[in-house]
């Protein structure tokens, strides 16, 4: 199923089939008009081959072509989220020593939750990411995720595994989720009990889902004390079956000291070699990840930093909407489209690149990375602070770039 949205003198077009979006502007937006005559070429072969676009969709192309002249998205953003991240409740029955959220037992109210899912449609929003807390004991889990799919959006959820059973699984299946991320920070309990409860639940999801024909993959989150573990992890994901492990950067919590989890420069080398000498399973990048990002692909583009407020927003159990779920900065949802244009918070977000100070100033990736917001909220600097915590500007290896412009990328299949 393909969803086609009309950018400011661009599309951006999303297959939910294999979780994959292409971001099409200047040379190859006029290929593709050229493609909708009977123009085939290179491009959009390779797209069709993608699954980007298909011969069916050619007369929504042209529409959304010719809208595409008239639109006007926000400062360094689109014009409406690709994903909304929603956090259904905030209960949970872990206490892990990583986790950066107040677990004061809220969940989200129904009317909220669907009227959110109604105008993220009406903005056509591609996907849905579900997250807690502990999503799975939120009781209008099964409906919530029947409403995104009656409306065409993907769906995703993310779990510690905890209360996962066949017929919940099933049932989910049922009404169309798309998928599962388990969050599991090591290959053995010893290794995941360092950050994280509940390593029972989740290698016990992962034996589920390993035979449930469902995607699903494994949420890891980068650390000093579990980073030596990751290939053994990578196994683990491999030997169930995963369709990816998702590497996350670690934020600061208000259980554990930031300084002595976050990755040096050793072991962001060390991670980096890893990922790319990875094969057999897809791993993933999270875009808080952006400094590795950047570092990886040596390049900056639309896609390269963390895309709070410009690619998604989030939703908080309270209602209120945020920039992103690892920062306390929000507001009351209501008009999806006014937060969207016109919030002050995310506005902050998107002029992070005009007002940033150093060490993120003078470097390279800059404007393609941005920092972590949250990483430099959580060490007490002021919002526009460049990241002293960033291993690369810590380090004396000056980082060079390819200036490059992405036309198409593969999104992430889960949202969290």
């Amino acid at each position: 199923m393909l969803r086609i949205r009309a950018e400011e003198k661009a599309l951006l077009i999303w297959n939910m089939e294999y979780a994959r979006a292409a971001y099409i502007s200047d040379e190859e937006l006029q290929v593709i008009e050229q493609w909708t005559s009977g123009k085939n070429s290179g491009f959009s072969d390779r797209l069709k081959k993608l699954g980007i676009v298909c011969d069916s969709a050619i007369p929504k192309v042209k529409e959304a072509i010719v809208t595409a002249a008239y639109k006007k998205a926000p400062p360094r953003s689109f014009c409406a989220p690709e994903s909304l991240h929603i956090e259904l409740t905030s209960r949970c029955p872990f206490e892990c020593s990583q986790c950066y959220k107040d677990c004061s037992g809220v969940d989200l109210s129904y009317e909220i939750l669907f009227d959110a899912v109604k105008q993220a449609d009406e903005m056509n929003v591609f996907q849905i990411a579900l997250g807690g807390g502990e999503p799975l004991v939120y009781p209008y889990l099964i409906p919530v995720v029947a409403e995104i799919r009656k409306r065409g959006m993907a769906s995703s959820i993310t779990t510690s595994g905890f209360g996962l059973s066949n017929d919940l699984l099933s049932a989910l299946k049922r009404v169309g989720l798309n998928h599962v991320q388990i969050s599991l920070n090591g290959s053995c309990r010893e290794v995941h009990s360092r950050s994280r409860d509940g390593y029972e639940y989740g290698v016990d999801a992962l034996e589920l889902l390993k035979n449930a024909k469902i995607s699903f993959g494994i949420n890891w989150v980068a650390r000093m004390d579990n980073i030596d573990d990751l290939i053994n992890l990578i196994e683990v994901a491999k030997n169930c079956r995963a369709n990816n492990v998702n590497v996350l950067r670690y934020k600061p919590s208000p259980k554990e000291s930031y300084e002595n989890f976050c990755l040096t420069f050793e072991k962001l080398n060390l991670l980096e070699s890893i990922i790319r000498n990875t094969k057999d399973i897809n791993i993933r990048v999270d875009s808080a990840f952006s400094n590795l990002l950047c570092h990886m692909n040596k390049r900056t583009s639309f896609f390269s930093g963390c895309g709070a407020g410009r690619r998604f927003l989030a939703l908080d159990a309270d209602g209120y909407y945020r920039p992103c779920s690892h920062v306390d900065m929000k507001e009351e949802s209501g008009d999806l489209q006014k937060v969207w244009y016109h919030s002050t918070n995310l506005a902050m977000f998107r002029s992070v690149a005009e007002k940033i100070s150093e060490p993120c100033l003078s470097c390279r990736y800059m404007n393609g990375c941005f920092g972590c917001r949250s990483v430099v909220l959580g060490q007490g600097d002021d919002f526009f602070s460049g990241d002293r915590t960033c291993a690369y500007s810590q380090s004396s290896t000056s980082p060079s770039i390819i200036s490059s412009r992405l036309s198409a990328c593969s999104a992430c299949a889960n949202m969290a």
